[in-house]
């Protein structure tokens, strides 16, 4: 009899060091949700100022929105279950806050796509784990979850957007050693040139590469760049720029429509069709047509496999 009463004790001793156990990793969770959502919240805000394009913009508002609802919730729960809500996000995340802070534009949306991709990984994978359960907490995270996977999913293609992928070009005919631009053996029809000669072209050549057109525009003023049409309306964004063999860029494919590519489509116009104007010291790009206009053009996809793009299948 003794026995039953002890092994009963040690049970029941046990299951109060289980439920004390979890209890303390609902309080933590708790509290680490409503600090990822006070970071996210912030950085949402701060994408919307320092964003510069219109997908990034509609990101950071989509976290505040989604993420102020999620701390509604948490910060309900936790006082529920006597846990005292924390007012700021951790010291991580506000470091990374004022990192993105001294960022804009091009640099800004790369890395703040950079760092959603990996914080929403983190986020779901703690989600993930209190999720398991069918208490209010447990339920809380089940819920959480579809958006926090559906902001991991925006961010990728986000981060995927702003990756300038590329290669340096091969080198052109000009560049290459005589060896091979000329067959072996091959007559000299004219003298060798001499030193002062060699020297007076070398530096002849030098100048003409080291001299940059007055009004030169470069590459940053348009790709990733919004273009706006004669209202001052958005109509679409720079997503890539065309050369032709001889290296002048002949044509542009502009993003139209969608939300980081969802919905939207890529056409293309002619180089020539857009126009550069500054305004408060800064560049715009302008186009005389409509959204709507170019959401009928023909659409073009990138194939990878080729890396060209590619007029759409009907």
């Amino acid at each position: 009899m003794k026995s039953r009463y002890l092994i009963m004790s040690v049970v029941l001793i046990l299951a109060g060091s289980s439920t004390q156990a979890l209890a303390k990793a609902d309080t933590a969770f708790l509290t680490e949700a409503i600090q990822i959502n006070l970071a996210e919240i912030s950085v949402g805000d701060l994408a919307q100022k320092n964003g510069g394009s219109d997908d990034v913009k509609s990101f950071g508002k989509m976290l505040v929105d989604d993420h102020t609802a999620s701390n509604t919730k948490a910060t309900s729960l936790a006082q529920a279950n006597g846990v005292t809500p924390p007012t700021e996000a951790k010291a991580a995340d506000k470091q990374k806050h004022d990192e993105l802070a001294k960022l804009s534009g091009a640099d800004f949306d790369r890395e703040f796509a950079k760092a959603m991709v990996k914080g929403h990984e983190e986020a779901i994978s703690k989600f993930e784990a209190a999720s398991k359960g069918d208490d209010d907490i447990a339920k809380f995270a089940q819920e959480t979850l579809p958006t926090l996977q559906k902001h991991l999913k925006t961010a990728q293609t986000l981060e995927s957007s702003k990756r300038v992928q590329g290669e340096p070009p091969a080198a052109s005919e000009a560049t290459k050693p005589k060896s091979e631009m000329a067959p072996a053996g091959a007559a000299k029809t004219e003298a060798a040139p001499s030193a002062e000669t060699k020297k007076e072209a070398s530096e002849t050549k030098n100048a003409e590469m080291a001299a940059v057109p007055s009004d030169a525009v470069g590459v940053n003023d348009y790709y990733k760049q919004n273009v706006y049409d004669t209202s001052n309306n958005t109509v679409g964004e720079v997503s890539d720029l065309l050369l032709d063999k001889s290296g002048r860029v002949k044509a542009v494919i502009l993003s139209v429509g969608g939300f980081l590519g969802l919905g939207g489509k890529y056409v293309s116009v002619p180089f020539n069709a857009l126009q550069v104007t500054e305004k408060n010291g800064k560049r715009y790009l302008l186009m005389d047509t409509t959204k709507e206009a170019l959401k009928s053009a023909p659409g073009y996809k990138y194939d990878n496999t080729t890396g060209k793009w590619v007029p759409e299948k009907a």
